[in-house]
């Protein structure tokens, strides 16, 4: 196979997996913030429930966090009473407990049948056997990686329910969603363990994996304002503010003025455009998702991928399709002109 041809089918798998997944993830936090906590703190209480007992060490790996933000979080979940440390007899080993209160938080933060869920949405419009095929090609990239713990969640999760209410669906809706749920949990972790190792090979380029992304979506939508790079990059107006007066300073991108009113049009400079593609140059090398990917028959990837449109297209993420074109576009011009 040819390398452009290998480094599309990769690019491609990345990006439409990062945006199913910042898109779900995004609609979820909002839903569960409604109730006073945020969704990494309800996946602690998942985790926790799951696994009574379970390590610190061991939390952060099936949440794809560090220990220290593990840590804070459980912190402010013992704060509200939401989980409690049973210590034993030697005073040197503790268990972590979900409380009542905890459990009561699990039970609030349910999914019903009625609520407008994009999860729902993807399994009444993507057929059975598509969601089989995602579910399968990621699950056989966990086992490959030999995560027995997080596979184990992902189980446990979906067995004892914690997630969903499914009073009132039919045996086959159950059995559809639950696979979504599986999907989305393995999706998850195959985007946030991918984007840890990037942050890290970042730091060399003095450049942060918010900034990297925003310089992609620049290039992708030159002209666009700060509004609009929010609302594509899935961050908070006054994030995207931040990140483009980062980028601005390191003479990255360059604005010019709108038509709208205390708007700019933001466009990428020529040192902004090298520093992205320095980057994906070395993602090629670096970066695990070659070697997962890998590990799979290639000839499933272009499939894969294709499904991977169909739900960006079903949730709503119109934008995806022609941003991966255009910017992979920039990356054929510069590495793979002659091929």
């Amino acid at each position: 196979m040819r390398t452009r041809e290998r480094s599309w089918k990769i690019y491609a798998l990345y990006n439409l997996a990062r945006y199913v997944f910042l898109k779900l993830d995004s609609e979820y936090c909002n839903k569960i913030e409604k109730s006073g906590i945020t969704l990494p703190q309800l996946r602690i209480l998942w985790i926790t429930k799951c696994f009574p007992g379970i390590s610190l060490g061991e939390i952060a790996k099936i949440g794809c966090w560090s220990s220290p933000t593990v840590t804070k979080m459980l912190k402010t979940l013992m704060a509200k009473g939401l989980i409690v440390e049973e210590i034993h007899d030697d005073k040197r080993l503790y268990k972590l407990i979900v409380t009542e209160e905890g459990n009561r938080f699990i039970n609030l933060n349910k999914m019903k049948k009625g609520d407008e869920f994009l999860l729902f949405k993807i399994a009444h419009k993507i057929s059975k056997e598509d969601i089989d095929r995602l579910v399968n090609y990621f699950e056989k990239i966990f086992i490959c990686d030999n995560n027995k713990i997080l596979l184990s969640y992902i189980q446990l999760v979906n067995m004892d329910e914690l997630n969903i209410d499914y009073e009132g669906f039919d045996i086959e809706e159950k059995e559809n969603i639950k696979k979504i749920v599986k999907f989305y949990n393995l999706l998850r972790a195959f985007i946030l363990d991918i984007e840890g190792e990037h942050r890290q090979y970042l730091m060399k380029l003095d450049l942060t994996y918010p900034q990297s992304r925003a310089l992609w979506i620049i290039k992708a939508f030159p002209g666009l304002t700060s509004i609009q790079l929010s609302e594509i990059g899935f961050w908070s107006p006054s994030t995207a503010n931040v990140i483009v007066k980062n980028l601005y300073s390191k003479e990255f991108i360059y604005k010019e003025k709108s038509v709208l009113k205390n708007s700019l049009y933001l466009y990428i400079t020529e040192k902004g455009e090298d520093i992205i593609l320095r980057d994906f140059e070395e993602d090629i090398k670096s970066l695990s998702i070659a070697k997962k990917v890998d590990r799979q028959p290639f000839n499933d990837l272009e499939g894969i991928n294709i499904i991977l449109d169909k739900v960006n297209k079903v949730i709503g993420n119109e934008k995806v399709e022609a941003y991966v074109r255009t910017t992979f576009s920039v990356i054929e011009n510069r590495f793979y002109y002659n091929e």
